[in-house]
């Protein structure tokens, strides 16, 4: 129950719709009661002339309803976007040293995703599905309560007694039995995305291992077993609504029965009044009937918040300082590199990825960083850009600890320039200004001068709006490493770091990307990752690391 109220919390942002939501839910539930009160006292008599009223309730009600649903489904939009990007807020200072990473803690991509969407999903149906249906059904019991009690006190008991079968004693039996399936529900569906993603992700591998047949029959037993939580969950549904509809049965046997007892021989005016104690009692068990369904639910929507938090409550491997440092101005000044006696193992290694490195790179200095896969050279990286910090030892920019600089501080003396190349689902201009968002049209031109880009927009039939699709389908690989070097171009930090910025290309796109890095590295700090000769040969100097060591 803590993870729910915990995330209730999460909606006070919302709490304005929220409440008009429940209010109108009510106002439906109350007009629904005058509604059929009104219809059963003209059926029988009891309120001559009166039939004129039914119209406007009826359709005050309906118009209620959809301003009910409407608002409802609006707050409850806004709820998830709000907790997609308190979830979202609280991974980006993961990534990449909890997520992304070597210690990731088993944290997938598809598991990710899992949780963004899916748990995410789960949460919809807290405000309108628990909270709402509650606070209603709680009413409507008390306005239940109310009128039958000036029918007859022993039918208002009666009923009540009924009444609290079936929302509560239903509902209990419900949340109950779909607990275990609710929480199955959600970990298949977690790894039902996980099995699709890593297929799509790695489908040329498992071709050329003739491992598909495989993976496909993976899906398939992971898609099964969610399946059949699913249907577990169908079938409780379905006893949990029959039930509620035989106790709605009972409790109207039980107003005449108990009323006609009660009543006995006294008058006539008795039987109207049951009659409409009858159609009043419909009206407020309409209120209770979601509940079963939505306390069903209550395991799956459990688990996913406990997923949520899992994820949300971990630790960053890296934290600003309570008074950190202030950067030299300007940032040029400060581009210097100290590596000291550097000691770094990943969580549950053998040995450590590093160990006793020192390095010495001087402001301005190009320094080619080379060695076996495996050797240390990402996790070298991985200080540099503070993902982690060193188990033991100090890494220094510009003469300062990094542990004393705020990481937003730090980056921003940063040009980094990986071999995965990022394309985000966009424009070109929205990828070229992803990490420099104030640039302007002069500063984008020269950018896609140096990296070689001008000819191929002035192609394109929207420019630098044209959109570039997913993952950066519209480029080759050679156009999509250029892109990423004109963000590097127009971040113009002090210090670049380039991890394989040719790897991939042909000949011919490696010569045109090598030109522009000249271009771009003139005066700066550069450490490069890289295995290529043509490369090494831009460079100043040559370090070369083994087994996280450096080698003379």
């Amino acid at each position: 129950m803590a993870d729910l109220l915990y995330f209730l919390g999460l909606t006070k942002g919302r709490a304005g719709w929220m409440l008009l939501g429940t209010v109108l839910a009510v106002l439906v539930v109350g007009l629904g009661l005058a509604l059929l009160g009104l219809a059963g006292a003209v059926a029988v008599g009891a309120l001559a002339g009166g039939a004129w009223l039914l119209r406007p309730v009826a359709l005050g009600r309906s118009a209620a309803r959809y301003l009910e649903k409407l608002t409802t489904h609006e707050a409850t939009f806004r709820i998830l976007a709000d907790i997609r990007l308190w979830f979202f807020d609280r991974l980006v200072p993961l990534v990449p040293g909890r997520i992304g990473g070597q210690a990731t803690g088993g944290l997938r991509a598809g598991d990710l995703l899992s949780r963004l969407v899916g748990d995410v999903d789960a949460l919809d149906g807290l405000y309108i599905q628990l909270v709402t249906p509650s606070v209603v059904a709680l009413l409507a019991a008390l306005a239940l309560a109310a009128i039958l009690s000036a029918v007859a006190p022993p039918v208002a008991v009666a009923v009540l007694l009924i009444l609290a079968l079936a929302g509560l004693g239903v509902p209990a039996l419900t949340e109950r039995a779909g607990r275990s399936a609710g929480l199955e529900q959600v970990r298949r569906a977690a790894e039902l995305r996980q099995q699709v993603i890593d297929l799509t992700q790695g489908l040329t591998d498992l071709i050329a291992h003739g491992a598909v047949g495989r993976a496909l029959a993976e899906i398939d037993r992971v898609s099964e077993r969610h399946g059949a939580a699913v249907r577990r969950q169908a079938v409780i549904a379905a006893v949990g609504a029959a039930a509620t509809q035989m106790l709605t049965q009972a409790a109207l046997v039980a107003v005449l029965l108990v009323g006609v007892a009660v009543a006995g021989g006294a008058g006539e005016g008795v039987g109207p009044m049951l009659a409409i104690g009858a159609f009043v009692t419909l009206a407020a068990f309409e209120a209770v009937a979601p509940l079963p369904l939505a306390y069903q639910m209550l395991g799956r929507t459990r688990a996913a918040t406990r997923r949520l938090r899992e994820v949300a409550e971990m630790a960053p491997t890296v934290t600003d300082p309570s008074q950190p440092l202030s950067p030299p101005k300007p940032l040029s000044e400060g581009s210097d590199i100290r590596l000291e006696g550097v000691r770094f193992a990943y969580p549950g290694a053998v040995r450590p990825a590093l160990d006793a490195v020192d390095l010495e790179i001087e402001a301005g200095e190009r320094v080619a960083i080379v060695g076996p896969s495996g050797s240390g050279k990402s996790t070298l990286f991985a200080l540099l850009m503070r993902f982690h910090d060193p188990d033991s030892g100090t890494v220094r920019v510009g003469g300062a600890d990094l542990r004393a600089l705020t990481q937003a501080d730090h980056h921003a003396r940063l040009g980094v320039l990986s071999q995965g190349t990022p394309i985000l689902a966009g424009t070109l201009r929205d990828n070229l200004l992803l990490g420099s968002p104030e640039a302007g049209e002069a500063s984008v031109a020269r950018a896609l001068r140096i990296a070689g880009l001008d000819r191929m927009v002035a192609d394109l039939p929207d420019g630098l709006d044209t959109w570039l699709g997913e993952a950066g389908v519209a480029l080759s690989g050679g156009e999509a490493r250029r892109v990423a070097l004109a963000r590097v171009i127009l971040r113009d930090a002090p210090i670049l770091l380039l991890d394989e910025p040719t790897e991939g290309l042909d000949a011919e796109a490696e010569r045109a990307v090598l030109a522009a890095l000249d271009e771009v590295m003139a005066g700066r700090t550069v450490v490069m990752i890289t295995h290529r000769p043509a490369v090494t040969a831009a460079m100043d100097r040559i370090v070369r690391i083994e087994d996280g060591r450096l080698v003379p």
